[in-house]
């Protein structure tokens, strides 16, 4: 009986982490097609990265994925925008922002998890994403879809 309640909930396990990928892959359409809507030629596309010194996920984003972002958005006229908290012990704050960025604040409130990606298109939010993995199946490949969206609509 043990045996059969370990195989039904490895079974189960396996089952909900398949449809929670289908769930993923067929959310990410939906998201980018509303984003892509606020997308005109004259748009500001500017992209949040929210981290602290003591988160190692934020460490490992850093060195591996960082200078590539940067030098894209540099390329394609996205701007990069880093927000640095203290530490994971305390929300990145209002204080954390820039003036010119109190807005984005506004829109977002203070923020506790970390690596967090936030892309704002003329000023509004329209992506939120937490985390290496989210960064790189949604974040990325949207924040690429807009700047392209954006290009080809000029």
């Amino acid at each position: 009986m043990n045996d059969r309640r370990k195989v039904l909930g490895f079974s189960l396990a396996l089952l909900s982490g398949i449809a929670s990928t289908a769930a993923r892959a067929q959310q990410s359409p939906a998201i980018s097609s509303g984003i892509l809507e606020a997308v005109r030629p004259d748009s500001r596309l500017e992209v949040f990265y929210l981290g602290t010194p003591d988160c190692p996920y934020c460490r490992e984003w850093e060195g591996k994925a960082r200078g590539e972002l940067v030098e894209w958005a540099a390329a394609k006229g996205v701007y990069y925008v880093e927000i640095r908290g203290e530490t994971l012990r305390q929300p990145i704050s209002e204080r954390h922002y820039p003036a010119q960025h109190q807005k984005v604040y506004q829109q977002v409130g203070p923020s506790r998890g970390v690596p967090r990606f936030l892309l704002a298109v003329d000023g509004i939010v329209r992506l939120n994403t937490i985390g290496t993995n989210r960064y790189a199946e949604i974040f990325l490949p949207i924040l690429k879809q807009v700047a392209e969206r954006r290009a080809n609509r000029s």
